[in-house]
């Protein structure tokens, strides 16, 4: 049976539990995530937590829907069970909640497909270079020249550079954003499944960006560069490293991909392949 319950109805642990033993877990997922970046999230879940599909939540005059979160690219039905069905769990998602907006991994009939890019980092790191394009190679060679540091950045400061390049030209990044962000990115630090590392040009933080690592998967979940970074080559230096050095056991790093043709050339250049994820939009209940 599936049934809907309000966050303080939902067993965490047993959420988590569902969640890590689920056949393509993400770390969007995990309950505490979510009681950071959509504190009214609910959920959908079969019988005693065999399958579970999170559903964030958001009020506004008196109405409440369902609205794709900053900070989590893909969400969806997370279960052990092979013969689930996504559609039945949709259709109980309860009639008073408008579902807006909702991008999920799993594949539902009449959505829109969005691109995500992935690049497969369990070989040997030449192999993985072998791949790269000709200007990604020529920007390492160049950021190489330049005798940067590699080396852990701090959260604020990621932020901070972040803020003063690119942040006035993303409408969604306010200071609740960006309050938000900092607390998710603490978290992720303190449980030990992501870092934040950067390029110094000296004592200059110039490019960083904060990568977690969770299910064997690398998400580059936030960075940030500045104008002399990207001129010489600095964040394709940042992530080559990080796949040499940091990347523990992770077998994928995952882009998260993007609708801006500029950062889909970039993280094609690695030779990050496409993963299609989809969007339900705008389900109004009748």
């Amino acid at each position: 049976m599936i049934k809907f319950l309000k966050n303080k109805e939902i067993d965490k642990k047993k959420w988590d539990n569902c969640l890590e033993k689920s056949s393509c877990p993400k770390m969007y997922a995990y309950s505490w995530y979510l009681d950071i970046i959509s504190p009214k999230w609910g959920g959908l879940i079969e019988d005693d937590y065999v399958s579970i599909f999170p559903l964030p939540i958001k009020n506004r005059l008196c109405v409440s829907y369902i609205s794709q979160p900053l900070f989590a690219q893909q969400l969806g039905l997370f279960s052990c069970n092979s013969s689930v069905n996504f559609e039945d769990f949709v259709s109980h998602i309860p009639r008073k909640i408008w579902l807006r907006s909702l991008q999920v991994h799993n594949k539902l009939t009449n959505t829109r497909k969005k691109d995500n890019f992935e690049l497969d980092i369990s070989i040997d790191i030449e192999k993985i270079r072998k791949r790269y394009s000709q200007n990604t190679k020529r920007n390492i060679k160049k950021a190489r020249q330049q005798k940067l540091i590699v080396k852990e950045c701090s959260i604020q400061s990621l932020i901070q550079l972040f803020k003063r390049n690119k942040g006035k030209d993303v409408k969604e990044m306010n200071e609740k954003s960006y309050s938000i962000l900092e607390r998710l990115l603490i978290k992720i630090k303190e449980k030990k499944i992501g870092d934040c590392y950067g390029i110094f040009n000296a004592q200059e933080l110039i490019s960083g960006a904060f990568l977690s690592n969770c299910f064997k998967r690398s998400i580059y979940l936030f960075a940030a560069s500045n104008t002399y970074a990207k001129k010489i080559g600095a964040n394709h230096l940042l992530i080559d490293t990080y796949i040499e050095e940091s990347k523990r056991d992770s077998l994928i790093l995952d882009f998260e991909g993007s609708v801006i043709p500029s950062l889909a050339r970039f993280y094609a250049s690695f030779g990050a392949s496409k993963k299609t994820y989809y969007i339900i939009e705008r389900r109004i209940w009748k």
